[in-house]
C-alpha cells in the first residue's frame, strides 16, 4: 500500500501515477465514445434547426458547435443538443468512475487491477454517480416551483402581494439555499465518481460524501480541486509540446526524400482536423485556447488553409494524417483527464482522512469476510445418541 503523507503533498502524486498505459488508454476509449455520441447528437441538433451538413462540416469538421449568430438555433434543436452535452457528461462520469477505481487499487498496492474490471465496476455503480447530482438538482427544481407557486398568488387581487411581502424573508432564504446547492451541485458532479470509485458508496452516501467535504473541509476541498486541474492542465500541455516536437522531428526527416510533398499532405491534413470554438464562449478560453495551439506550433488546425487536391494517393495520405492527429489529440487530453482523475481519488483520500480522521485504503475489500460465519451447536457437537429402553 503507497504511504500517503495525507497532506497538499500527495496531489503532486497524480502527474507521475497519472501517466500511465492504462489509465490514458481508459479516458481516450471515454472520450471517443463520449465525443463520437455529442457529434452525432449536435449534427442531428443542427438538421434539426435546418441547417445543411455541408455548412456545418465546413465550419465545425468533427467537433460541432451551436452558433446562433451564425446558425439561428430554435429552442428545440438546443434540448437535442443539451442530450447530446448529457451523453458526453454521464460518459465521462462513468470513464473517471473507472479510472479512479484503478488508481484507488495501485494506491492500494495492486498494480495489476484490470481496466475491464474497472469498467465492470463503473458501470455496475453508475447510479450512484449519475443519481447524486440528479438529486440536488431535483431540490433546485423542487423550491423553484415553490417560488413559481407563490408567484402565481400573487396575482390574486389585494391578497396576493401582501401574501408575498409575507414571505419575502423566507422566499430570499431559500433563493440563498439554491446558491448552496448550486455549489453542491458543481462539487458533486468533480466528487462523485471518486467517492463511488474508492468506497463503492450507493447514492444517498455518494451525496452525504459530497455535503459533508463542502461543508467540512470548504477551503481544502476549493484548494485541492484548484491544485489538481492545474495539475491536469500542465500535464497536458507538456505532453502536447512534447507530442508536437515529435510531429516536427518527423517532419523534417520525411522532408529529406519528399521534399515539399509532405508539407502538402500536412497541410491537407489539418483541413481535416480544424478545430474552431463558437463565439459564445468566453474569451479567456478562446485566448487560452489559441495561445495554446500556437505553443504547439499548430496554428493551421485553428484557421487552416483551403484543400489542394493533388491526386488520390496524396488525398488519402492527408486523411489518414488527419486520423493521425485526432488519436494523438485524444492521447494528449486523455492525460490530462487520467491526471484529474488519479488526482480526485488522492484529493478525496486526503480530504477523507482530514474530515474523519480514516484512511480508505485500509477499508477491506469486502467487509463481508471478516464478518465470522455464525455456527450452530449442532455443527459442533455430535448428535448424542438416545438411550434404548
Amino acid at each position: 500500500m503507497t504511504k500517503l503523507h495525507m497532506n497538499f503533498k500527495d496531489l503532486f502524486r497524480s502527474l507521475r501515477l497519472g501517466f500511465s498505459a492504462k489509465k490514458v488508454w481508459m479516458t481516450c476509449i471515454g472520450l471517443l465514445f463520449g465525443l463520437a455520441g455529442y457529434s452525432v447528437v449536435t449534427y442531428v441538433a443542427h438538421l434539426v434547426a435546418g441547417h445543411e451538413l455541408l455548412t456545418v462540416w465546413n465550419a465545425y469538421r468533427l467537433l460541432p458547435f451551436p452558433e446562433p449568430e451564425f446558425l439561428p438555433f430554435p429552442w428545440y434543436a438546443w434540448l437535442v443538443y443539451v442530450a447530446g452535452v448529457a451523453f458526453l457528461l454521464v460518459t465521462m462520469l462513468v470513464t473517471g468512475t473507472a479510472v479512479v477505481k484503478v488508481a484507488y487499487e495501485q494506491l492500494r498496492g495492486d498494480e495489476f487491477y484490470e481496466s475491464r474490471e474497472a469498467f465492470r465496476f463503473a458501470i455496475k455503480h453508475a447510479a450512484s454517480v449519475l443519481a447524486s447530482p440528479l438529486l440536488v438538482i431535483g431540490f433546485i427544481l423542487l423550491i423553484a416551483v415553490a417560488g413559481v407557486v407563490i408567484g402565481l398568488i400573487g396575482r390574486i387581487v389585494h391578497f396576493g402581494p401582501a401574501f408575498v411581502g409575507l414571505m419575502a424573508f423566507p422566499a430570499f432564504i431559500a433563493s440563498l439555499f439554491i446558491v448552496y446547492l448550486g455549489i453542491v451541485l458543481f462539487f458533486t458532479l468533480l466528487v462523485a465518481p471518486a467517492v463511488t470509485g474508492t468506497t463503492r458508496s450507493d447514492t444517498f452516501d455518494t451525496l452525504f460524501e459530497s455535503f459533508s467535504c463542502v461543508n467540512e473541509q470548504p477551503w481544502r476541498l476549493v484548494g485541492y480541486t484548484a491544485v489538481v486541474a492545474l495539475l491536469a492542465k500542465f500535464g497536458s500541455l507538456l505532453l502536447g509540446l512534447a507530442s508536437s516536437l515529435a510531429g516536427r522531428v518527423g517532419w523534417f526527416i520525411l522532408r529529406i526524400p519528399m521534399g515539399d510533398r509532405v508539407t502538402d499532405a500536412l497541410s491537407n491534413a489539418a483541413f481535416y482536423f480544424k478545430v474552431t470554438l463558437p463565439d459564445w464562449w468566453p474569451a479567456a478560453l478562446q485566448r487560452l485556447f489559441r495561445w495554446e495551439v500556437a505553443a504547439y506550433g499548430l496554428p493551421q488546425i485553428y484557421r487552416p488553409g483551403d484543400y489542394i487536391a493533388l491526386g488520390w494517393g496524396q488525398d488519402a495520405g492527408a486523411v489518414l494524417a488527419a486520423l493521425t492527429f485526432y488519436v494523438v489529440a485524444l492521447i494528449v487530453v486523455g492525460y490530462g483527464m487520467s491526471v484529474w482523475f488519479t488526482g480526485s481519488a488522492i484529493a478525496y483520500t486526503v480530504l477523507v482522512h482530514k474530515k474523519d480522521d480514516k484512511n480508505i485504503l485500509e477499508i477491506p475489500e469486502d467487509e463481508e469476510e471478516l464478518i465470522e460465519p455464525v455456527v450452530s451447536r449442532a455443527e459442533v457437537e455430535p448428535p448424542t445418541e438416545t438411550p434404548k429402553t
